[in-house]
């Protein structure tokens, strides 16, 4: 084949390529814009949202209000929290007088807290003074801390209360944050709660009203005890957390 020959088929092969139009990019659908445009919404429920919206619904990352002091800001799915968000709730009690300060951060599904998350609360007597500060941190199922640590520093006496919860497990505390291990070693916690599985194990810093009364409660302390090494992880991670709880 001469040169001219094989230049007329170059050429002829390259009429298609050259005649294709570049690819059309494809349509932005309007349910995707209307995901990305920030709205202002009324809700039936009375509260306010603005941010990302789909078929008229919150979607995508936005602000929920109730009130100024009742908000989420957050991530939402058709028209429900879910996603990661932060949760802030103050208000007065009117059966204490007493003033709730709520904050949750973490995850959310179904329009309830579910996953992991911190809740925190500080709540203020009527003379506005802090009267508790507590932490919930862990696994939330249904609003509820179903995996995780609770420590609640208050007014009161003992001034701290620790609990660490699992399934099948439960340890509840109330003493001081000073040394809560060696505490447990020498038997002068205030109170102690143990639940793991039917094993159930109380004990008191107060000597038993009775014999029998005194009896369990020693054998209880002789068993808890005997789970030191079980439970110092927790009783660790309790004195960790309460030093993030002033009363101020």
């Amino acid at each position: 084949m001469n040169n001219k020959k094989l230049l007329t088929l170059l050429l002829v092969a390259a009429v298609p390529l050259a005649g294709l139009a570049p690819l059309p990019l494809p349509a932005v659908t309007s349910s995707a814009q209307a995901a990305s445009a920030k709205q202002a919404l009324k809700l039936p429920s009375g509260a306010s949202y603005y941010g990302e919206v789909r078929n008229g619904q919150p979607h995508g990352r936005g602000t929920l209000a109730w009130s100024p002091s009742k908000t989420y800001s957050g991530t939402f799915k058709s028209g429900k929290r879910s996603g990661t968000g932060k949760y802030v709730n103050t208000y007065l009690d009117s059966a204490t007088g007493r003033l709730h300060k709520i904050v949750y951060n973490g995850t959310w599904s179904a329009d309830e807290m579910n996953g992991r998350g911190v809740w925190t609360e500080q709540v203020y007597a009527p003379d506005g003074l802090m009267f508790s500060n507590g932490i919930r941190t862990g696994l939330f199922a249904q609003n509820k801390l179903n995996q995780g640590y609770q420590v609640v520093h208050a007014q009161a006496d003992p001034d701290y209360s620790f609990s660490y919860r699992s399934p099948g497990f439960r340890l509840d505390v109330l003493g001081s944050n000073v040394s809560p291990l060696a505490d447990w070693r020498s038997g002068t916690l205030f109170d102690v709660r143990y639940r793991k599985g039917s094993i159930r194990h109380d004990y008191s810093l107060f000597q038993g009203s009775t014999p029998a009364e005194e009896k369990r409660r020693l054998a209880s302390l002789r068993y808890l005890l005997g789970v030191t090494d079980e439970v110092a992880p927790y009783l660790r991670q309790f004195r960790a957390l309460s030093q993030d709880l002033p009363l101020d």
